[in-house]
């Protein structure tokens, strides 16, 4: 199979995106923002497609409002309430998924699921740690080591991707960043062991129209959530963040795009950037690199965009 040039990604890359038809998408947090978007972008070529989101009502939604379009394009859609950060719902993932898609190859693999809180590297609890950890790097070890090797074996071409952050890119800010910069050392780690067999992405965007900053709704019990109503959890500060990432930042759809474009081109490093803060994630990925080489301090240049989301300047 190694020798196949049938299975696998040459540069990185599928050119035609039509050798994914008719395969399995999996995507993690797939209920809403990028990860829906991925799904909406997958069911457009033909992927049947498996929406593993923590918030079982939101796949419910989602679910509803896709099956006509499902349809439309000849393929199915499971949902299965996941949490990534524990390996044995990813292990009743994985048995779902065979059960529903016996014979069906995994075409695509997106490690989605992501939680924007844990505060400062100083100040932040153990459980602070564990939750962020747990999710934006565990969740995708997790999902990596239990779909890839399959993916490997199959006589089948096949995509995989992470979700990581600008943030993992600059200089790091507080237990976020340390948890993106460790999802993009994981891709990378991830491309050299597959040999070009699969490819290989990561997404690295500014601002996202998303529910990141809210994300303590979905803290676990184990990582220092409470039982019942989610909706008193996320500070109102938070809240009046959220809004203005839903109304500054950029349309998930774009940044769903933007992988499907990679897949098809071979970019490894999707620098996602809005179109309002064009040419920033770049900036900040170049800033970083010449302090590395040229010896001087960390530093994260400044985004009129990102300043007007956080603080509503």
């Amino acid at each position: 199979m190694e020798g196949s040039n049938h299975v696998s990604a040459t540069n990185n890359a599928h050119p035609d995106l039509e050798v994914l038809r008719g395969g399995v998408a999996i995507v993690t947090g797939g209920a809403s923002g990028i990860g829906l978007a991925l799904i909406e972008k997958s069911l457009e070529h033909g992927l049947h497609c498996v929406i593993a989101d923590i918030e079982e009502s939101a796949i419910e939604r989602v679910i509803g409002e896709l099956s006509v379009k499902a349809d439309e394009h000849d393929v199915q859609l499971l949902g299965v309430r996941t949490d990534v950060s524990s390996a044995e719902d990813v292990d009743s993932l994985s048995e779902q998924i065979d059960g529903k898609f016996s014979g069906k190859p995994i075409s695509l693999l997106c490690c989605n699921a992501g939680v924007g809180a844990g505060g400062s590297v100083l100040g932040a609890r153990d459980v602070d740690w564990e939750f962020v950890l747990g999710v934006n790097l565990m969740g995708a070890v997790f999902c990596l080591r239990k779909f890839v090797p399959k993916m490997l074996q199959q006589d089948a071409p096949g995509s995989v991707m992470a979700t990581s952050s600008q943030d993992g890119l600059c200089a790091a800010s507080g237990v976020y960043g340390v948890s993106k910069h460790a999802c993009v050392a994981l891709m990378e780690a991830v491309h050299a062991e597959v040999l070009g067999r699969i490819s290989v992405h990561v997404l690295c965007p500014n601002a996202v129209a998303t529910n990141i900053v809210t994300s303590e709704r979905n803290r676990p019990v184990r990582f220092g959530g409470v039982e019942g109503d989610s909706s008193n959890r996320v500070h109102p500060a938070a809240n009046r963040v959220a809004e203005r990432f839903k109304r500054y930042g950029m349309p998930p759809s774009r940044a769903a795009g933007m992988v499907f474009d990679a897949i098809q081109s071979g970019v490894f490093y999707i620098l996602a950037e809005a179109e309002d803060d064009e040419g920033y994630v770049r900036l900040e990925a170049e800033t970083r690199m010449n302090a590395i080489l040229n010896g001087t301090r960390p530093y994260r240049p400044r985004s009129a965009l990102l300043t007007k989301i956080f603080s509503g300047e």
